[in-house]
């Protein structure tokens, strides 16, 4: 009797982070390695648009307050790439006055978490972005 084939390998999620803070990049990734995502880390807003276009992950999350290239015009490259304008963006960052969330949002973001962040607010927003991006036809 031939044995069944062996299931299809669940592909995680791959979670790309931008931030210029190696303390911020380690916390966050080992969190969502623990929640079952591959993370990608990028230490520059250049950097993370180039993980982006050559990884093409599934969402990222992108801290607005970088030296040289600020996350808003990290996620503007992003919108107007072909490639990576589907990658839906979470900002991450402390500055949560209404006007900082709605310029994060009218650039195109999906979402915007105010640091310091609850791990448990982190996981949920991740999950919701994800789900409505799949809702929208769209993989992981």
């Amino acid at each position: 009797m031939i044995p069944p084939p062996a299931p299809a390998p669940v592909r995680k999620p791959c979670i790309l982070i931008v931030d210029d803070v190696q303390n911020i990049l380690a916390v966050v990734s080992r969190r969502l390695q623990s929640w079952g995502y591959e993370p990608l880390i990028a230490e520059s807003g250049e950097e993370g648009l180039a993980i982006a276009e050559a990884q093409l992950p599934d969402l990222i999350l992108l801290d607005v307050m970088m030296p040289k290239m600020k996350g808003r015009e990290v996620c503007a490259r992003l919108k107007a790439n072909p490639k990576t304008q589907h990658i839906p963006v979470i900002f991450t960052t402390a500055l949560g006055l209404a006007d900082h969330i709605k310029a994060g949002m009218d650039l195109g973001a999906a979402d915007y978490i105010v640091k310091p962040f609850e791990p448990a607010e982190l996981k949920e927003r991740i999950a919701s972005v994800l789900a409505r991006h799949q809702r929208a036809g769209n993989s992981p």
